[in-house]
């Protein structure tokens, strides 16, 4: 008889606390009052997406138009409107064409490695004073982004003219 007595208030126990812990897993519902304000503040503040402007690669330096052969010379191309997760790189080739009787040939070629980042500098670049001829010159990069496993993203070109005098 008394262990009749433990077993009832045993599942009487295991039933209350069954029930409670069923009322605290059930979602809260909430009143017609609550949603209204829910719903005004959502009207009042739309959120806004920001405009994703593509990709653009410029030639920026040497920012003159001539230049003297043999001239220490800084060749930088800045990868504009980069807004993209780290963990990407930009492998800039320059190729460098120069005019020589008439005839654009190719006069040196240069690669040059970067790691891009959203708000970062995001530029390729070097010094050097190779270009030892007088002509007409033009300068051609092209920016290979690449992933950390070094598979091509995305390219882009970006082209400038100069003289050599």
């Amino acid at each position: 008889m008394k262990n009749n007595r433990w077993i009832i208030l045993v599942l009487l126990i295991l039933i209350i606390s069954g029930t409670v812990f069923i009322k605290l897993k059930q979602p809260k519902q909430t009143t017609k009052q609550e949603i209204n304000i829910s719903e005004k503040s959502a009207e009042i503040a739309p959120v806004e997406e920001k405009e994703k402007k593509p990709i653009e690669v410029i030639i920026i330096s040497p920012e003159e138009e001539m230049f003297q052969a043999r001239q220490a010379r800084m060749w930088s191309a800045k990868i504009d409107n980069f807004e993209d997760e780290y963990g990407k790189f930009g492998f800039c080739e320059w190729r460098f064409y120069l005019n020589e009787n008439n005839e654009e040939v190719l006069y040196k070629e240069q690669t040059v490695r970067t790691v891009l980042s959203a708000g970062g500098d995001n530029t390729c670049a070097f010094t050097s004073t190779f270009i030892e001829k007088v002509g007409k010159l033009r300068v051609e990069v092209t920016v290979l982004i690449k992933d950390f496993q070094e598979n091509l993203i995305e390219t882009f070109k970006a082209e400038r003219n100069y003289i050599v005098d």
